[in-house]
């Protein structure tokens, strides 16, 4: 049974069904298994609380007032309006905001809780076993954009035709190699990686290198071609000329796998900024579809945090052995510093865990006791060494993502898009323009010049 027919069962529809799932941060591999099929635990579960889940469905399906949603938890309006303020809106917008968000969702922000869900699905013990490390919502989001792979009805039940290419964009770091990855294992496709460094060599060397390379890869069914970098290979500021030839291949590639709704060769690319490509790499029948790849948000920082540090441990490893004697490998102890990685990328989390395992390992050398200590000074070194990268181009790339995230898929992904602009907030400075005001003062001919700070002054983004 998939979860389109246990949410036709239970008569809600599947968007909100994936939408609890992501919301109350549940596990994945706890309500679907590798082959898609729902598991038997979590159909239990949703039998035995229909009514809550039918609840949920109903609020999540409409627009809500502060009115609406301190009704539906049973909480002040005061307290959630608390909640819309710490997190960016201004108050007088949020007393009168209306919004898509999931109602029990802020209730769990404000300290809500819900013991029945915890009991069902409590929190994992092994994170390195883990097949998908939150991102709950984008994996569903991939899922409904992949269908016409799965489900090879719907060009002639619905008339949807499968993409021709596919572009994931994000900041740097943010995981679009591994989320092609992903995409391939879910509709059954061998993933090619191809560099942008490998078509540039290709073209000094033997321009035909490539030509055979492609045309050698459609001959084999479901092939999957990632090419990375693919907004500075397209992009309008490019060097044409030096990539002509291959841009011409690409886009003949595209317009054949337009043409045969048979062919097997699905084209994906990575980007960092939607913005820098011409007009006709996006077009219909090119790289039709984009997809946005986020950085990971707190919550999921602090579960890639133990996810890095355990994978692939033996049972009588030291590390472990520190790990487990400081309670490190719940959640929870990494909650403080995973707020404070506001913005940092996939690639950052990994950065903090190597330093912090570098720097262990270093202690465990020294110490002839072995009595290592995970202390403030060791973690806070590590983040710092992390945060490096974390420079003003980052937090500019990352203001640019969420302008065109917010524009493309705004609807889809509420909960990130607020996340990642209370994140960006942080990161902003007021920069108080200068009011010029001239007055006369006894015995002066020349006005004094008085400076006023006002606060409505744009910001800009600062380190």
């Amino acid at each position: 049974m998939r979860l389109k027919d246990l949410s036709d069962d239970l008569g809600i529809s599947l968007e909100s069904l994936q939408n609890f799932i992501y919301d109350f941060n549940i596990d994945l591999s706890i309500c679907i298994d590798e082959q898609f099929n729902v598991t038997e635990n979590f159909k239990q579960f949703t039998l035995k609380n229909i009514d809550f889940l039918k609840k949920y469905a109903e609020d999540h399906s409409k627009e809500k007032t502060l009115a609406d949603i301190a009704k539906a938890i049973n909480e002040s309006e005061e307290k959630v309006l608390n909640f819309f303020v710490s997190n960016g809106i201004p108050e007088e917008a949020a007393k009168n905001i209306k919004t898509n968000l999931s109602s029990y969702l802020i209730h769990l922000y404000i300290g809500g809780e819900y013991p029945f869900i915890d009991e069902a699905f409590p929190e994992t013990e092994d994170y390195a076993a883990k097949r998908l490390v939150g991102y709950t919502d984008l994996y569903f989001y991939l899922s409904d954009m992949l269908d016409p792979f799965m489900n090879k009805d719907q060009s002639k039940t619905w008339g949807i035709s499968k993409p021709t290419g596919i572009v994931l964009y994000g900041p740097p770091g943010s995981g679009k190699i591994f989320w092609a990855r992903k995409m391939a294992q879910m509709i059954g496709y061998e993933f090619v990686h191809v560099y942008k460094d490998y078509l540039a060599g290709n073209l000094k060397t033997t321009k035909n290198s490539f030509t055979h390379f492609l045309n050698s890869k459609m001959q084999h069914p479901k092939t999957m071609l990632f090419i990375d970098s693919l907004d500075e290979l397209l992009s309008k500021n490019g060097e044409q000329n030096f990539f002509s030839e291959n841009i011409e291949l690409i886009n003949t590639i595209l317009r054949h796998t337009q043409k045969d709704i048979h062919q097997e060769l699905l084209m994906v690319g990575s980007a960092e900024i939607l913005s820098l490509f011409n007009d006709e790499v996006l077009a219909p029948g090119r790289f039709d579809m984009q997809i946005p790849i986020f950085p990971p948000n707190s919550d999921e920082r602090a579960q890639l945090i133990i996810y890095h540090l355990t994978q692939n441990l033996i049972e009588d490893s030291p590390l472990l052995k520190i790990l487990k004697t400081h309670n490190a490998l719940c959640k929870s102890f990494w909650e403080p510093i995973a707020n404070e990685m506001r913005l940092f990328s996939n690639t950052m989390v990994i950065d903090f865990t190597q330093s912090l395992k570098k720097r262990l390992y270093a202690l465990y050398r020294k110490d002839e006791s072995k009595n290592i200590e995970l202390t403030e000074k060791v973690l806070t070194a590590s983040f710092n060494e992390a945060k490096a990268k974390l420079n003003a181009d980052y937090i500019k790339r990352c203001a640019v993502f969420l302008v065109e995230a917010k524009q493309n898929v705004g609807q889809d992904f509420p909960h990130r898009i607020l996340e990642l602009e209370a994140d960006l907030e942080s990161y902003q400075a007021k920069k108080p323009p200068i009011n010029k005001i001239g007055f006369k003062q006894v015995n002066e001919e020349n006005p004094a010049i008085v400076e006023i700070n006002d606060d409505s002054t744009p910001t800009d983004l600062i380190i």
